[in-house]
């Protein structure tokens, strides 16, 4: 039985065509927030010397605009992405 549902999972991940790159994955979940974050700090300090307002808030708020467009994001990379089930599998126990 388990080898059936095994395959049965197998053909709907490859009918969907999707696969997920693991260096990839690792870029969007790790690194990705950061950049954003630095680009939101850095588009808010300009912000901020436009319109005259105190530029420590607006790095601030900046910061906190890409950290949530980054989560936004990551949720739906997240709906996007499909595991692969021919990709060997590792568990700590092995290690």
């Amino acid at each position: 039985m388990k080898i059936d549902e095994f395959k049965r999972t197998e053909e709907k991940t490859t009918l969907n065509g999707k696969k997920t790159n693991m260096l990839l994955a690792c870029f969007v979940l790790f690194i990705f927030p950061i950049i954003l974050v630095a680009i939101g700090v850095v588009l808010g300090q300009y912000i901020g010397k436009s319109i005259g307002t105190s530029i420590q808030i607006s790095r601030v708020l900046g910061g906190i605009i890409g950290l949530g467009l980054s989560i936004i994001l990551i949720k739906v990379y997240d709906k996007w992405a499909v595991v692969d089930a021919k990709e060997e599998k590792i568990h700590w126990d092995d290690m």
